[in-house]
């Protein structure tokens, strides 16, 4: 394997994971896991108790960084896996198709900080939507409607 694929590969597994630890796709993973590294030869105690002290870091620090260097562990040992049984490539790949299909949505969150600082001041933001602007005192816009104001899409 080339090894930017061979890259590729061990960083899309210790990803996957990692990141079923806190999702209901986690006791697939971590059988698919153990089975895994039983091919390599490894005693499947060692593997589940390794997987166990993993979810007790994220789970416990809850932090990307605890996340973070959960991937880089597992990575590492897949690594050393697949360098000495490149056969295993194959069940990695399959344990990665496996998870990622049960894995919940990529969830995107936007957040948007406005503030008007000084006295008259005015801000304005929108996402995925629109602004409408009125201007005059509130008796002319509540006798005018939208009419005395400007409207914009954002």
């Amino acid at each position: 394997m080339d090894p930017e694929a061979l890259n590729d590969l061990l960083q899309t597994g210790s990803a996957a994971i990692v990141a079923a630890m806190v999702t209901d796709a986690w006791q697939t993973a971590r059988v698919r896991t153990v089975q895994l590294f039983q091919r390599g030869g490894r005693e499947p105690q060692e593997i589940e108790a390794q997987l166990d002290r993993s979810v007790a870091r994220v789970t416990r620090e809850g932090t990307e960084a605890a996340r973070a260097d959960q991937v880089t562990r597992w990575r590492d040992d897949l690594e050393d896996l697949l360098s000495e049984f490149p056969e295993t490539a194959d069940d990695l790949r399959a344990l990665v198709r496996e998870v990622k299909a049960q894995l919940p949505p990529v969830q995107q969150q936007w957040v948007q900080h406005i503030t008007a600082s000084a006295a008259g001041a005015t801000s304005q933001g929108v996402m995925f939507g629109n602004i409408i602007n009125h201007s005059g005192s509130p008796s002319e816009t509540a006798t005018t409607g939208s009419r005395g104001g400007q409207r914009r899409r954002g």
